[in-house]
């Protein structure tokens, strides 16, 4: 034990930077460990030795060191737009090779949407814990919910989230106005020609920034989806910096999140949403909550294309990424961390 203490002393008396979630830069932990059980650490630290997988943990201060494929934006039969049973996404999880998973239904309070949105909040959790029960050695299950426009119905999104426990709230723009879905060709036609209806999108969408009750700001430019059929050029967002950057700054000063959503490659589209240079600027300002998902609505899109998110993530200088319980962030580091000492892991609370 003295031997694997010493072994520790040498990987890990070193300066640990944390960056991202404090939100204070250079933020710093000594971890000098000595070679007894109950291993301490300088600063307050303590270290716990257990057997386990070969992968080194780092909590307590939000930090996970380990890979861990995930996907934090799933719907199941509770969303009115999908009627893949929960149970059914969760199988197609753990065969996907995902280990955490945040179902998101979606929460709609405008009148005028095409579906009644707002699911059965009780009925969700009780499967929610039923598969949690059935699946938890294998997957995590996070409570998620993806609420439209919540800066728009602050006090119906208080409400339902004051009112029950959820670890993950996706705030997502589907209505640039109360009249108009941003999915429809009277959207692209309404603000005198497309380019300045997706101009209005992210003007409204510093709206939510700025003031909606959510976690990670989801889908970013969700109208690239559907614009093909109504758009006579190509859309590039670099065409909207100055706007896209508000929104980033927004989120940022608040202590928000995007997500690299790919649901957009199932559609024929040639990137995720947001595209490369969205995750590049919002990485250069100083964005740290970053979270994957593949909006699936289907089991055989669970987990489809994470990969290319996390490589996305780290081509813009990304090392870690955001998973969430009890709607606090923790990062998961995307690589692998070996410390070649066999069958342990260390873990260390502050």
């Amino acid at each position: 034990m003295a031997r694997l203490a010493e072994r520790f002393t040498d990987i890990f008396c070193m300066r640990i930077k944390t960056p991202g979630i404090s939100e204070i830069p250079g933020v710093y932990a000594r971890t000098g460990v000595y070679a007894r059980m109950g291993v301490y650490a300088r600063t307050g630290v303590y270290a716990h030795i257990r057997r386990t997988s070969r992968r080194s943990v780092i909590s307590g201060m939000g930090y996970h060191r380990g890979v861990m494929r995930v996907d934090y934006h799933v719907h199941t039969e509770f969303s009115n737009d999908c009627n893949v049973p929960m149970e059914e996404q969760c199988r197609a999880a753990i065969a996907a090779g995902i280990r955490q998973i945040a179902f998101t239904e979606h929460e709609e309070n405008n009148p005028r949407e095409f579906l009644p949105f707002s699911f059965d909040h009780p009925a969700y959790l009780q499967e929610l814990a039923h598969c949690r029960a059935r699946f938890g050695d294998r997957l995590t299950i996070r409570a998620g919910i993806e609420i439209s426009e919540p800066h728009r119905y602050p006090v119906e999104t208080e409400r339902v989230l004051r009112r029950y426990p959820w670890d993950f709230v996706l705030g997502s723009l589907h209505w640039v106005s109360a009249e108009l879905n941003t999915g429809a060709r009277e959207f692209f036609t309404s603000y005198g020609g497309w380019r300045e209806s997706f101009r209005a999108y992210f003007r409204e969408m510093l709206n939510l920034a700025r003031s909606g009750d959510f976690d990670i700001l989801a889908h970013m430019d969700y109208p690239a989806r559907y614009c093909a059929p109504y758009i006579d050029g190509a859309y590039d967002i670099r065409e909207y910096e100055d706007e896209v950057r508000a929104v980033l700054r927004a989120i940022i000063e608040r202590g928000k999140g995007i997500e690299i959503n790919t649901s957009s490659l199932r559609k024929r589209l040639s990137a995720p949403c947001p595209p490369q240079p969205v995750v590049d600027w919002y990485r250069a300002m100083g964005g740290a909550i970053l979270t994957v998902g593949s909006d699936a609505h289907r089991s055989d899109h669970v987990g489809a294309d994470i990969d290319t998110a996390l490589q996305m993530a780290q081509q813009a200088g990304f090392t870690h990424i955001a998973i969430y319980e009890h709607r606090r962030p923790r990062l998961v580091e995307i690589e692998d961390v070996r410390v070649g000492i066999g069958d342990w892991r260390l873990e260390i609370d502050v």
